[in-house]
């Protein structure tokens, strides 16, 4: 035998050390049911609503005080705030107020439903059953109230006197007074009614099913309350789409649902239309939205002209150049007016992030409108005049973005807003500003390097209404402040300086402590473009040192989600203790996982240039960023194995995930993707509500085509985006999960994938969970469990602790869009 070289003799040495630490790894005993039980304290949905007095949402009173509800040791208590004496007090004596209740109604409960100044006395209105309560909160008097309880299915007036409510597709009137009904529009049929939830929100079969209930949708009272401005939808040429409920609760013969869902490239897909209604008179105008637009759904409406006679709305149309316009409607003639319009090659929206409210404040009083843009490269506010659509000046500027309008002093000319990226540090905490509608320099207001969640609310997308944190004066504002490891303080804040003029509440942790939870840590890398930066939440184990990590090597979890309407990596405590999406990035941490949540390029909060990377690529950008961060993760903490990476997520996160291990099969090792939008020539598409103008614009069949010339054709800027096409690439460990009730990213998608990797021949795992819709990863314990021992067994190269049981969340949380 010759004598073995030097470099033989490392290889060997290598090869002996890489096989004992494997063998180390096989032999390491992993997470047992005790494990599995420390992990499920800190799941997300158990730990909701556990940091007690989080926010605080002022009901704001015609004096400028405010009443608010707070979580106290013995259940809710009511506060009243008086910022002008700057005390804080109880809203009312409970022990004098049950007698005073009970004499009058016994079932009443002493949870005020509005509060109210008469004559400088604080009466207070209850509900018994049906009946309203009045309560003289000083003297401890209640009687019956002449208007009645509006139902919460009922959409009151704004003198609280009357209601509108949707019966057989119409709208009715209600006198809350004396209980008489009248119909006001007769002509509402099926898939073409008024104020009713239309398919495409993606909540028709729990609409069928009689589960879903909500108020009049997309209907609004004017402010004087004489008239009503809708959206109307019109899904009668849609074609059919079959939910099909393999296991039916009270059957053994499958049910279908056939719900009115067009896809993309389909020639009939919703149409809307507007509506005017003269509430008195009874009469009903229809008003026709221009030809080839459709009305922007992320804003239902954006506000009125000083007399009330005309609306604001915004309509768009997402081809090449994408665009939206500012349409006034004349409510008693039907006439529109073009103000502007704004252009982009790419995406169009009235705020980077989808599902909070335009940045748009209309100024009755000033006949101007505070409109926002991304024409310069960043989010910024633009004042126009609403008489003629004149641009009277841009008024915020800067490598910086604009997230929330708040509010508007229009006597002092003020406008309060919250913004990221404009102060030192952490560009996605948020700060409050003022700036002068007449020009000069925003004046910061928030100071404290924190997560100021002052926000102005969901947006109509979501269903959700508008929250009033500043007082109707804009003397004041409440703001809740937080970082990933203290809990949020709210404090009352001067608009004046942005000084704190009262404490309201320090929210209270322990329970989230006490479960175990521990605070993940905020980290900022490099993209894989080699400049940009990017910013991501991780959470490690316990009992992860610096110091003592480097023996045991720790897996790694890419928690994914990557859609381009919101971030998923944790800037605030709350959202950190019970994310939004991806659920049991705590839980895996526990069960010896790093776990990491990055907000990579294509995402919101940036600049225009930083989101527009997922325009037409999607998701193969962000996934080398993905990959960047991890491998610089690894750089900084000793102990992380990247050769056993993970990823998973939901919804875009489905999509995501599996793209990440077929796109990049030599980093990522297992992947759990539910809920998958696997491919989108099979998803919904359309002006209305198709992901077309997410992802990358109308479909192209060639030549200039928008509609499928065949059933199977797929559109040349999405043959891409197909993750079909990366089947063959498959290596690692796939588990794909779907409900089959799920409308927001079809059942159809992920089978049809399936379907690919069958013909690719390759291994997989597919996990069907009957009667499940979208909201299978924040409610279906199985599913948590199963993807837990996913992670277990083919990433830790443990068995993971069998027949152990989660048991499922508290409550079932509200159905969410996609």
């Amino acid at each position: 035998m010759r004598p073995t070289s030097p470099n033989a003799t490392i290889a060997l040495f290598a090869a002996a050390l890489a096989c004992a630490q494997a063998q180390a790894q096989a032999q390491t005993p992993g997470p047992g049911a005790a494990d599995y039980a420390r992990a499920e304290k800190v799941l997300d949905y158990n730990l909701k609503g556990k940091v007690r007095n989080a926010r605080v949402e002022p009901h704001w009173l015609g004096d400028g005080r405010f009443w608010y509800r707070r979580d106290g040791e013995a259940g809710a208590e009511y506060v009243l705030v008086d910022p002008a004496k700057r005390s804080r007090e109880p809203l009312f004596d409970p022990a004098r107020l049950r007698p005073a209740l009970a004499a009058v109604a016994p079932d009443a409960a002493p949870a005020p439903r509005s509060v109210r100044v008469d004559n400088g006395v604080l009466h207070a209105d209850f509900a018994a059953g049906a009946n309203a309560l009045s309560c003289d909160l000083s003297a401890y008097r209640c009687e019956k109230a002449a208007v009645a309880v509006a139902d919460p299915l009922w959409l009151p007036s704004p003198d609280g006197r009357r209601a509108l409510l949707v019966r057989e597709h119409n709208l009715w009137l209600r006198d809350l007074r004396s209980g008489a009904e009248r119909q006001l529009t007769r002509d509402g049929v099926a898939h073409y009614g008024y104020g009713v939830l239309p398919d495409f929100a993606l909540h028709a079969v729990p609409n069928q099913q009689g589960k879903w209930k909500s108020p009049p949708m997309t209907v609004n009272w004017s402010p004087d309350g004489k008239r009503v401005f809708g959206t109307r939808y019109d899904e009668r040429r849609v074609e059919p789409y079959p939910m099909v409920a393999m296991a039916p609760e009270d059957g053994w013969k499958p049910k279908v649902y056939e719900i009115r869902l067009g896809l993309m490239g389909e020639a009939e897909t919703a149409r809307d239309e507007w509506y005017s209604i003269d509430v008195d008179a009874g009469k009903v105008r229809r008003i026709a939205i221009p030809t080839g637009w459709n009305h922007a759904i992320e804003s239902d409406l954006l506000g009125w002209s000083p007399d009330a006679s005309r609306a604001y709305v915004p309509i768009a149309r997402y081809d090449r150049p994408a665009r939206m316009r500012l349409i006034e409607v004349d409510l008693y003639n039907g006439q529109l007016r073009t103000l502007l319009e704004e252009r982009s090659d790419t995406r169009i929206q009235l705020n980077d992030f989808l599902y909070s409210r335009p940045a748009v404040a209309v100024l009755r009083a000033r006949n101007q409108i505070v409109w926002f843009s991304e024409r310069d490269g960043w989010g910024h506010l633009y004042l126009y005049d609403l008489r003629d659509g004149r641009l009277i000046r841009q008024l915020t500027s800067g490598a910086w973005l604009v997230r929330d309008v708040i509010g508007v002093d229009e006597k002092r000319g003020e406008l309060y807003f919250t913004a990221g990226g404009r102060e030192p540090g952490d560009p996605y905490q948020r700060r409050l500003y003022r700036i002068a509608l007449d020009g000069g320099e925003p004046t910061l207001l928030t100071p404290e390097a924190a997560d100021h969640a002052i926000e102005a609310g969901a947006s109509a997308i979501l269903g959700s209404a508008a929250q009033t944190l500043m007082s109707p004066d804009g003397a004041y504002v409440v703001d809740s402040y937080s970082t990933l490891d203290i809990a949020p303080r709210t404090v009352l804040r001067s608009t004046r300086d942005g000084a704190v003029v009262l404490e309201l509440e320090r929210a209270d942790d322990q329970a989230v402590r006490a479960a175990g939870w521990v605070p993940p840590q905020r980290l900022k890398f490099t993209a894989a473009d080699g400049r940009s930066e990017i910013y991501a939440t991780a959470y490690f184990p316990p009992e992860y040192s610096r110091e003592t990590a480097r023996p045991k090597q720790y897996p790694v979890i890419d928690a994914y989600y990557g859609g381009p309407q919101i971030n998923n990596a944790p800037v605030g405590f709350v959202d950190a203790t019970a994310t939004t999406n991806p659920i049991s990035r705590s839980a895996l941490a526990r069960l010896g996982f790093v776990t990491i949540t990055i907000d990579a390029r294509g995402t919101p909060g940036r600049s225009q240039a930083f989101h527009d990377v997922s325009f037409g690529a999607f998701a193969d950008p962000q996934i080398d960023d993905h990959v960047a961060a991890i491998e610089q993760l690894a750089q900084r903490f000793p102990g992380i194995d990247t050769g056993r990476v993970g990823v998973y997520g939901h919804s875009f996160g489905g999509y995501t995930s599996t793209r990440a291990i077929l796109y990049r099969p030599d980093f990522y090792k297992v992947a759990v993707s539910s809920a998958g939008a696997h491919n989108y020539q099979g998803m919904y598409g359309g002006g209305v509500n198709g992901l077309e103008r997410l992802l990358a614009g109308p479909p192209d069949y060639g030549n200039g085509r928008r509609i499928k010339p065949t059933p199977g054709a797929v559109p040349d800027n999405y043959r891409a985006l197909d993750n079909a096409a990366l089947a063959d690439k498959l290596q690692g460990k796939l588990m794909l999960v779907l409900g089959d009730l799920d409308e927001n990213a079809l059942p159809a998608v992920t089978l049809q994938l399936s379907s690919a990797l069958i013909r690719a021949n390759k291994d997989f795992d597919l996990l069907y969970l009957p009667n499940q819709n979208h909201e299978l990863f924040r409610n279906d314990a199985y599913y948590t469990r199963r993807m837990w021992d996913y992670f277990v067994e083919h990433l830790g190269g443990s068995k993971p602790p069998a027949g152990y049981k989660l048991a499922p969340p508290p409550a079932k949380p509200t159905g969410q869009v996609f």
